[in-house]
């Protein structure tokens, strides 16, 4: 982020420029929108001239600094493409038909404005900021304890299971609900009391747990939101955005790191609501090493955490560092389900198990709580889907802060690297705080995305999206976040019969199509909802009879299991033909202990 400038700014712009006057799939949208080639040449050179020229406000450089720190390169280049439209508007509207109409009813400058109940109340913001393991989140949860009427919203099923189970413990009525999982307070503990009773006599619950996604908006007393700052995440920032404008809690608490307060403030300040920062420091020490490991896998300790940023290479690693130093390895990236995730933390955090050492991805930056006494960087560079880039500063400071986690029983926590290369970029890391959050995510409502569809009823769905992204007006405080995976999802199903507001449902189905087992599932699944005919999770799901024994055969599970949870996802949007949900439980059981076999005998060849 340091080095974004207006040079820096300027150089993108002209690159963006060249890219955009070539696009294909720009061209194809533009002729979607009746822009024939001859004026798309004609009106893409005068846009790119005056942009060159510093002719266009939000296109002069120094105004770009900002564009290119919130939303990427990908989301810049968005962002040129969808001030072309505003400069169409502006100079030519008659080269877009109905331009004025299109632009009204894409019209996203005013998010605040769609939850019009919760505006009708004024609700306490307080913030709980500070590093990883400074105790915020517990502060939260303490508050939260004492309600009556309150919600947990989590970035992860394994933290919103973590808060059900404790508060549960706890003598606290509390329900579960996420993508794939529905739980109801446990009231076979006789401790566990209903807060109350419905008109029917059905007892209900005093707080819920949720993923975020799944967070309702009724009205409650208290609202806990965790890891405020992916407000700022391009794929599912959205969910945070949607929390803080929609929760209808008397008094929300929203917990994270410190880059998040201006953003918080700013978008409060225009709800004319108030917000109390309340900032906490790190509970125990944590320092950078004086050296790294030299890339020496005998000096892996008991204790480590190993950070790899590829799947392939965790495997590699844990077989090198078992071979090496006859220490036995837990892994955890984000492939693995849940519950074998929380199996193996389980395992590196019992003295007695066996395990020593944790081999893992960035997945251990949030999340399960691990006794981990130093974190070893084996690289600070990740794959992003196009090439290799530094992970940011918020990601090292908050995957190196697990280590020595109060009350692991580590003095203090310690975090180097594997490469003598990577720990002076470490130190810097681990000493600066992360850049001030400049905008929030949001998408569209469906309503919207279902109007704009009826001006196109013959461009394809999966056109329609990147069109409305295009045309659309965001306010500089928001963004939109990006459609890729969406529109990856909507050319799947894009040959089947389907309503505009069940594509819109089925565009947010929690899959990678880059998974092709998962992405065969989804098209079956989505055939059904097409058809209105009941689906059995058998006919779809053929899991392999044999557990995993080898790395290519284990990662075939992870994808079953995606599949089988896509199922029960799904059941909860479309009950009647998703029924069957006590098969699908059977099964996915069945192959979270066929994947737990699986780590337990794979070796990292």
């Amino acid at each position: 982020e340091d080095e974004i400038n207006a040079t820096f700014a300027r150089d993108q712009r002209e690159s963006a420029l060249k890219s955009f006057k070539k696009d294909p799939g720009v061209r194809k949208r533009c002729e979607n929108f009746g822009i024939s080639s001859h004026l798309f040449n004609m009106w893409s050179k005068a846009y790119a001239d005056d942009a060159e020229a510093e002719k266009i406000e939000r296109l002069k450089a120094e105004n770009l600094v900002n564009v290119l720190v919130r939303s990427g390169r990908e989301g810049f280049q968005y962002f040129i493409i969808n001030q072309f439209f505003a400069y169409l508007s502006e100079k030519a509207p008659e080269v877009v038909k109905n331009i004025a109409y299109l632009r009204r009813i894409t019209d996203l400058r005013y998010p605040h404005e769609w939850m019009v109940n919760t505006r009708n109340m004024q609700r306490r913001i307080i913030m709980h900021v500070g590093p990883t393991n400074s105790g915020k989140t517990y502060h939260a949860l303490q508050r939260l304890q004492n309600s009556q009427n309150g919600i947990y919203c989590s970035p992860l099923r394994l933290l919103a299971y973590e808060v059900y189970s404790r508060m549960n413990k706890a003598g606290i009525s509390c329900t579960l609900v996420t993508g794939e999982d529905r739980r109801g307070a446990d009231y076979s503990d006789e401790a566990v009391k209903p807060a109350g009773y419905s008109i029917d006599g059905e007892p209900y619950a005093a707080i819920r747990s949720c993923t975020i996604e799944m967070a309702s908006m009724d009205k409650r007393d208290v609202a806990v939101v965790d890891e405020i700052q992916m407000i700022a995440d391009r794929q599912r920032g959205w969910a945070w955005t949607n929390a803080l404008l929609g929760l209808q809690a008397s008094e929300i608490h929203l917990c994270g790191e410190v880059s998040a307060v201006p953003i918080v403030k700013k978008i409060c300040a225009a709800l004319d609501e108030d917000v109390e920062v309340r900032e906490y420091s790190r509970l125990g020490q944590l320092h950078t090493s004086k050296a790294s490991l030299e890339n020496d896998w005998s000096r892996i300790r008991p204790g480590d955490c190993v950070v790899a940023f590829s799947r392939n290479e965790i495997f590699g690693i844990k077989n090198t560092i078992e071979e090496t130093t006859g220490l036995r390895c837990a892994v955890i990236y984000g492939g693995l389900p849940p519950e074998a995730r929380v199996e193996q933390a389980q395992l590196f955090n019992d003295p007695k198990s066996g395990y020593d050492v944790l081999v893992a991805s960035d997945a251990v930056g949030m999340g399960i709580n691990l006794s981990i006494r130093r974190i070893v960087f084996t690289t600070l560079s990740k794959f992003d889907g196009g090439s290799l880039s530094r992970i940011s500063v918020s990601q090292t400071r908050q995957i190196g802060g697990r280590a020595g986690r109060f009350g692991s029983g580590a003095d203090a926590g310690e975090v180097t690297t594997m490469n003598p290369q990577d720990l002076k970029p470490l130190g810097e890391s681990m000493n600066k705080q992360p850049p001030m959050i400049k905008a929030a995510g949001i998408i569209p409502m469906s309503d919207a995305i279902e109007t704009f569809s009826h001006q196109f009823p013959d461009v394809p769905f999966s056109e329609l999206w990147p069109m409305f992204r295009d045309i659309a007006t965001v306010d500089d405080d928001y963004y939109l976040c990006s459609f890729s995976g969406q529109e990856q999802i909507a050319k799947c199903i894009e040959h089947l019969p389907l309503k505009v507001r069940d594509r819109y449902q089925l565009l947010y189905a929690p899959i990678n199509t880059r998974d092709e087992i998962v992405a065969k599932c989804l098209v079956k699944y989505a055939t059904y909802v097409a058809n209105n005919t009941e689906c059995h999770i058998g006919s779809v799901v053929k899991l392999p009879v044999k557990p995993p024994a080898s790395r290519a055969h284990l990662q075939v599970f992870e994808q079953w299991h995606r599949s089988i949870t896509l199922f029960i996802w799904l059941s909860f949007h479309y009950p009647e033909i998703f029924a069957n949900i006590e098969e699908a439980t059977e099964l996915k059981v069945r192959c979270e202990k066929a994947i737990a076999e699986g780590l337990a005998s794979i070796k990292g060849r």
